[in-house]
């Protein structure tokens, strides 16, 4: 069942401009299919072929004013955005530093040369050499509106992200933008001939076919990156759009190529290819939308920087099987059901013989199981797919840490075990919120029961919600505190971080080099000491660190000034933190060490009394480092698996 959660549609630079770069993809692609079935598929045509060079040239040229008009009008919208002003003739003003300022100004510029020196080519001269130097010109210019899209934000310079988006580009020109010029010529040319040149137009339209699917789909599997992202966003939403036109349009393709072309040839009656003429003129209005929504979803910020809202009121989930092992063989079996019935059903398409039989099997057993498929979901709230934007920081847990004694603990209690003064009033008990079972539910789940409450069964509030009292960004850092409380009380019973946690991420500064983040040095097996003052220097330094091999020491300190050539973290926030993730008091702290491992996980930890020599032996610590990077962590078993 939907739970009427909408993702939000908020298009960069408004309505205005996705339509004008729609326009711009629109020329570029037709100006690119033009110039291609000119010289593709047109040589060795001798009916009309006068008449289809000459409009094959006015289109081309249309196709290019068409596209030069719409890049320029975007660069001037574009202009004003970036310059934030407030009239066409002030955004016009400020094109020429865009062009030389910025990498999309610097873009467009090339983009229009290249779309000037295709029409300089069709100028005159031979028609083959004009062909390839104004295809060559033109391809260049499709394939540089790549740089516009996500990818050259993603990532700094060249990716295979970028390569795909090339490639998707150029398929769609040679096979979209080749509609236009098909239908043109059809209109000339007799219906033997037609159908030779619509034939011949398959097996490029093919091959563009599988470039199209398989750029597209490595695309959206980046971009989105995963179901909630594809359902709860509105990036997702219109891949879902484009991929719903996108079928349609092949269904049209696949009925050109092997109903209809088929049947021209077989008859080479007028009434066909009448017939065929329409179905493309159809086939190139529905490619049109498809670039349109091309164009929405290239100003849509993508699914994987969004928090996906999720629309469902279930959510698959095998924590049944995890809560209570007596549903694990129920699970099995409900599980297995599914792949029997589809054996059974290829049974009856197979063995005429037990056909019915089997059908008749398929269909009971799927009457029993349907009602078992419940095991498999659980209650989902618009936000079950939220993750933390804190980074798990340290100074989001220290937050948190103040935050929770006002609003928490006169219920959940000083420790979270749920035994507050106000528990009694309760309908239901508070969650005791220092029980492994918290990890069994979403940063987003929380995050929905601690912004809009807890229902009780028989009515009223289990627990009221915080919307109106904590902005967003408390609310996660209360999440933050009350997760690295849980580890901190599990490592004093245990032993261990069960189960695994990353490090509170924190600054980090080295001697003279640029200040950096905990999170950046992943890769390297880290030493963090916590002291008054630094006691010696790093064993390796971060230019000789070796990931699995050497490690880098970090100290945290209460001293803002690290010496030359040390690696340290003075913030107050960070000894708060890591207190309470190693369940003890920052009092307490001095003289504590952590091991962190290349993935960022909090392995082991070695307190004052236990250090004689301990890891301050290189022999020691060297041992440490093989063992826990000789034993990895795999995020599907780390307790922050769902902050990203």
């Amino acid at each position: 069942m939907l739970n009427g959660a909408i993702p939000s549609f908020d298009v960069e630079g408004g309505l205005l401009l996705v339509l004008v770069r729609g326009l711009t993809d629109v020329g570029l692609l037709s100006a690119s299919g033009t110039l291609i079935f000119w010289g593709l598929l047109l040589p060795g045509v001798s009916n009309g072929i006068a008449v289809i060079n000459e409009q094959l040239l006015v289109l081309s040229r249309a196709s290019l004013a068409l596209a030069l008009a719409a890049i320029l009008t975007w660069l001037v919208l574009e202009a004003g955005t970036m310059a934030n002003t407030s009239g066409f003739v002030q955004s016009l003003s400020a094109t020429q530093a865009i062009i030389i300022g910025t990498p999309f100004g610097r873009l467009v510029a090339a983009q229009v040369a290249m779309l000037l020196m295709t029409g300089l080519a069709l100028g005159g001269g031979d028609r083959l050499v004009r062909w390839w130097l104004a295809a060559l010109f033109s391809a260049i210019a499709t394939a540089l509106q790549a740089g516009h899209g996500h990818a050259m934000a993603m990532y700094d310079g060249p990716s295979l992200l970028l390569f795909s988006g090339v490639l998707h580009l150029l398929a769609a020109g040679a096979w979209l933008g080749g509609l236009l010029p098909l239908t043109l010529a059809l209109r000339i040319l007799s219906p033997q001939i037609a159908g030779l040149v619509a034939r011949r137009f398959s097996p490029l339209g093919q091959i563009c076919v599988a470039g199209l699917v398989v750029s597209a789909g490595y695309q959206y599997w980046v971009m989105i990156g995963g179901i909630p992202g594809l359902v709860g966003t509105a990036y997702g939403w219109m891949v879902l759009v484009k991929s719903l036109l996108l079928i349609v349009l092949l269904a049209i393709a696949a009925t050109n190529r092997y109903c209809l072309v088929p049947s021209l040839l077989r008859t080479r009656a007028e009434s066909d290819l009448r017939l065929l003429q329409y179905s493309i003129v159809l086939e190139t209005g529905v490619a049109l939308l498809v670039v349109m929504a091309a164009a929405v979803l290239t100003n849509l910020p993508p699914a994987m920087h969004i928090q996906p809202v999720w629309p469902f009121s279930e959510q698959f989930s095998l924590i049944a099987i995890q809560e209570d092992p007596s549903f694990r063989m129920e699970v099995v079996e409900t599980a297995a059901a599914p792949a029997l019935i589809c054996a059974l059903l290829v049974t009856a398409v197979l063995a005429r013989r037990l056909r019915w039989a089997t059908l008749v099997g398929a269909a009971v057993l799927a009457w029993f199981t349907i009602p078992h498929l419940d095991l498999f979901f659980v209650t989902a709230y618009p936000t079950s797919f939220y993750h933390s934007t804190t980074g798990f920081s340290a100074d989001a847990i220290a937050n948190g840490a103040a935050l929770y004694p006002q609003h928490c603990a006169g219920c959940h209690g000083t420790e979270g075990r749920g035994e507050g003064p106000d528990a009694k009033g309760l309908p239901i008990p508070p969650a005791d919120l220092t029980a492994e079972h918290l990890w069994a539910h979403s940063d987003g789940e929380l995050f929905w029961w601690l912004s809009e409450g807890i229902e009780a069964p028989e009515g009223g509030w289990a627990m009221p919600g915080f919307s109106a009292v904590l902005s967003e960004d408390e609310r996660w850092d209360l999440i933050d505190y009350i997760r690295a409380h849980n580890a901190g009380l599990a490592l004093s019973r245990t032993g261990s971080w069960s189960p695994p946690l990353q490090a509170p991420n924190l600054a980090v500064t080295c001697g003279d080099r640029p200040s950096s983040e905990l999170q950046d040095w992943h890769g390297h097996v880290l030493r963090l000491v916590f002291a008054s003052e630094p006691k010696a220097k790093s064993s390796v330094l971060p230019s000789q660190g070796r990931s699995n091999q050497h490690v880098m020491d970090i100290w945290v300190t209460d001293d803002g000034m690290p010496p030359a050539g040390m690696c340290t973290a003075a913030d107050p926030d960070a000894w708060r933190a890591y207190a309470i993730v190693s369940g003890t008091t920052a009092s307490d702290l001095p003289g504590t060490q952590f091991l962190i491992d290349g993935a960022g996980f909090l392995r082991l930890i070695q307190r004052p009394s236990e250090a004689s020599p301990g890891w301050d032996d290189p022999k020691v610590l060297e041992r440490a480092s093989q063992m826990i990077s000789a034993h990895p962590i795999s995020d599907a078993h780390a307790a922050m698996h769902h902050h990203h």
